[in-house]
């Protein structure tokens, strides 16, 4: 009777068919990955290699027009310098001219130089032109040039009028707003006792000391700082009136004239109202009559008043 036969030996077999089967199947997509991979990078380089390409090519033509321009500059440089034109200098000068008038306009504000400097660079861009025309002849082309750089420095000094008036005008008002008031004016007449106690005194010759007191506006406008106030008493017969106790310093300027004063006297301005008073002492005796009393800030007539002695 025959023995059964084991299965053993089939499913070796059959396990080994399946490892084989996926041994293949890996080495497969390995190879097409591989494949994949390669094509890639063959891909990326092929797409580098035209970047560069194109880079070369752009740099080169970039160059190639470098040299054309460095090249037609050297043949004009030659020409102008056979004919012993320094327009390097010139153009030097124009372009820091250009550059003063826009530091004069933007920051330091100074239109009266700025006009100047304009001028001037009219005149020096006009004698530019002319000699680049003498070296290459006169074109349609350059004398537009020479028109609309004419035409426009004359708008900018047009302009530059204008804001130099509106600023004339500007500053006229500000110092105009800026002036100071004196109000509220009052004379005392005073004379010292024996003991040096003064006292109010109603006949004029006994008068030794007139006392001014006023108030002085607020203003926002003026500058705060310390100011002087200068005086001037007229007398009746129309006489300046002074004394051994006249400042020295009774000097100011009015009207671009240098006039003398009976007295004066500082004050601490800080845009607010104050009250002020300066005394002066006679030398002769005073005489009866209607006395002018005048009051002068800053080179300008700010009031004026009178009183009457008896």
């Amino acid at each position: 009777m025959e023995q059964p036969k084991s299965k053993i030996p089939r499913i070796i077999i059959s396990l080994l068919v399946i490892v084989l089967a996926v041994i293949s199947y890996w080495f497969y997509s390995y190879s097409v990955a591989q494949k994949e991979f390669e094509n890639l990078l063959e891909t990326q380089f092929q797409e580098s290699e035209n970047l560069r390409i194109l880079k070369l090519e752009e740099e080169n033509n970039l160059r190639s027009e470098l040299d054309d321009i460095i090249e037609q500059f050297d043949n004009s440089r030659d020409e102008i310098d056979n004919l012993n034109i320094d327009l390097d200098e010139k153009q030097s000068e124009i372009n820091n001219l250009k550059s003063e008038i826009r530091d004069l306009l933007n920051i330091k504000h100074d239109l009266k130089e700025a006009k100047k400097k304009i001028v001037t660079l009219q005149n020096i861009s006009k004698k530019y032109f002319a000699q680049v025309d003498s070296l290459l002849g006169k074109t349609e082309k350059q004398r537009e040039v020479i028109d609309n750089l004419t035409l426009e420095n004359k708008e900018i000094t047009n302009k530059n009028e204008d804001l130099n008036q509106k600023n004339t005008d500007l500053n006229t008002r500000l110092d105009v707003g800026s002036i100071l008031e004196i109000f509220e004016i009052e004379i005392d007449k005073l004379k010292y006792g024996s003991h040096g106690q003064e006292r109010k005194v109603i006949k004029t010759k006994n008068i030794q000391v007139l006392r001014c007191c006023f108030k002085i506006s607020a203003n926002s406008i003026a500058k705060a700082e310390n100011k002087s106030v200068y005086i001037q008493y007229i007398s009746p017969k129309g006489k300046l009136l002074q004394s051994s106790s006249t400042p020295e310093k009774s000097i100011f300027v009015y009207a671009d004239t240098t006039i003398q004063a009976t007295t004066y006297s500082e004050f601490k301005y800080q845009n607010n109202e104050i009250e002020h008073c300066v005394d002066w002492e006679r030398g002769d005796p005073l005489e009866r009559g209607k006395y002018k009393i005048l009051f002068f800030i800053e080179g300008t007539l700010v009031a004026a008043s009178s009183f009457k002695l008896n």
